[in-house]
């Protein structure tokens, strides 16, 4: 079996350190790592450089996704990326730190039919500006998905009117749970952050049916970890 660990959205939370990693195949960091009116800028500065050093130190265990509040300083504070919590002081810094350590984010990661994005993937999304940019050489829609992502492909950060945004849907950094329980991909289990949860991991859909999404933005009121074994093959 292949032993995963998902990490919901961290927003400076050191909470990550209670897993063992080394007992886990694949751990996934589902992003924000930054803007949180709980932990001082210190703190998540720290906390952020220990998670890219963890990375650094077990390249082929650890997944650094990005998250929506990451993206204003990975791209130098451009305001199409502002979020909730943004904090100009900060800019310099994380900015330094993204730019240094680019090649360690990505955007999408996969095992079989299981699909991990930071907000996930809305079926009517995928058809309109994903499936036709497809190409025979992605092993997987997390291959297409990282392409598009190193590529600056604008549908990827769309936000809908759910979110305040301009768009009929939002794409893998800024789906609302609503859209991606309403209209989830098909054929895939889903393992998203972005939208707290309050009760602990929640799961929708119809597994059995090949099609479920995960919700794990838990962490603010339940130090909850998704685990997940599949079969090797998977």
């Amino acid at each position: 079996m292949t032993n995963i660990i998902t990490i919901g959205d961290l927003h400076g939370s050191p909470v990550w350190k209670q897993i063992r990693t080394d007992e886990w195949d694949w751990v996934v960091f589902i992003g924000d790592y930054v803007d949180s009116g709980d932990f001082t800028p210190q703190d998540i500065i720290a906390n952020l450089e220990e998670i890219i050093e963890l990375k650094k130190q077990q390249p082929d265990r650890i997944v650094l996704l990005m998250g929506n509040h990451d993206l204003a300083y990975f791209y130098g504070g451009h305001e199409r990326h502002y979020c909730s919590g943004y904090r100009l002081s900060m800019l310099s810094r994380l900015f330094s730190i993204f730019t240094s350590n680019r090649g360690l984010f990505q955007a999408a990661f996969q095992v079989g039919n299981h699909l991990w994005t930071h907000a996930g993937v809305v079926q009517r999304w995928y058809d309109t500006y994903i499936r036709e940019q497809v190409l025979p050489g992605d092993n997987d829609l997390a291959a297409t998905l990282n392409r598009l992502f190193r590529d600056y492909y604008q549908p990827l950060y769309h936000a809908s009117v759910i979110r305040g945004g301009l768009h009929e849907d939002g794409g893998i950094f800024w789906a609302h749970n609503a859209e991606t329980s309403d209209d989830p991909l098909r054929g895939y289990h889903q393992i998203v952050g972005h939208t707290r949860t309050r009760s602990g991991i929640r799961v929708t859909g119809n597994p059995l049916n090949n099609t479920s999404v995960t919700y794990v933005d838990c962490l603010e009121t339940s130090e909850e970890f998704y685990k997940l074994s599949l079969p090797i093959d998977d």
